[in-house]
């Protein structure tokens, strides 16, 4: 659950036994605001507005910042917006010794605060925040959580990608 919840958004499905009935990739010229957006944004900080501790180190530590509470496989997680509408999400990729290693492609659009990406048939909507300078943006959405003790926690939690300028 844990690494799956940095990609957990929004889906809206196809019929994969028809592919003409499976949502087309986004097409088109870049418009300025997506030319800005298009780049690499790595995954730099997770945070919820409940604290709890997810990691079994014998210390009672709950806190809001979950970033630190997953191992460096599990941080370890980036997009890449491209100039030709294609993007890729990869987790796990550039950390040694990652044994969960995970990419996704598709193509994307920005048109204000909703992010559209679309990869094998499945279309994903999701509602981001960029800041001013452009160089974060962020992902709120809601989670259940099982800590140490095995209690279910409800939470809201703020995910923030920071762009990476190649």
């Amino acid at each position: 659950m844990r690494a799956l919840m940095v990609i957990a958004l929004l889906t809206v499905s196809c019929n994969n036994d028809d592919d003409s009935n499976c949502i087309q990739d986004l097409t088109g010229e870049l418009s300025s605001e997506e030319t800005s957006f298009s780049d690499t944004w790595v995954l730099a900080e997770i945070v919820s507005d409940k604290e709890m501790d997810l990691t079994d180190d014998n210390d009672e530590n709950p806190s809001t910042d979950l970033f630190n509470q997953y191992t460096a496989c599990e941080r370890d997680a980036a997009y890449e917006f491209k100039n030709d509408r294609d993007y890729a999400f990869k987790q796990g990729e550039t950390q040694p010794n990652c044994s969960n290693k995970q990419t996704s492609v598709g193509t994307w659009k920005l048109e204000g605060s909703t992010l559209t990406l679309v990869s094998f048939c499945n279309m994903r909507i999701i509602d981001i925040e960029i800041n001013t300078e452009t160089t974060s943006f962020f992902i709120e959405d809601n989670f259940n959580f099982t800590d140490v003790k095995g209690n279910i926690i409800n939470s809201n939690v703020k995910f923030t990608y920071n762009k990476v300028t190649n």
